[in-house]
């Protein structure tokens, strides 16, 4: 019994692990321009898939950013968040992040207006504190 329940625990390990991840996460975000067409809208979007398809480490964020300052159709920002639990990611960009290289972009994901990607800046670890816990 004792070797069975150790088995089962043994096996959760790693998955609860990865909950436990922390990592620097950078979001950048372009808020679309009132007033765009659809298709204005898209070649927008489009222009930032491609911009963030570059991004090989997370000060290249900034350099993109910096350049669209003089963009008219969207406004780009960037927001760092030191040791972010994986956890508070919701599931689906989780993934997203696991399947980048660090300092990589994610796909572009958003709502109406605004388009949006993460970026791992810092390799995801546990923290040393919670290693072996489950």
């Amino acid at each position: 019994m004792t070797a069975a329940l150790l088995a089962l625990a043994l096996a959760a390990q790693p998955s609860a692990g990865l909950e436990q991840r922390r990592a620097t996460i950078v979001q950048f975000e372009i808020k679309l321009a009132a007033g765009l067409s659809p298709a204005e809208e898209a070649a927008a979007t489009e222009v930032f898939a491609a911009d963030t398809r570059t991004i090989r480490r997370c000060a290249d964020a900034g350099t993109i950013g910096a350049r669209y300052k003089a963009e008219k159709r969207f406004s780009g920002s960037i927001t760092e968040r030191r040791n972010t639990a994986f956890a508070a990611i919701p599931i689906e960009l989780r993934r997203e992040l696991d399947k980048v290289p660090t300092g990589h972009a994610t796909r572009v994901f958003g709502s109406a207006g605004v388009r949006r990607v993460l970026i791992a800046c810092t390799v995801p670890t546990v923290p040393a504190d919670r290693r072996g816990t489950i």
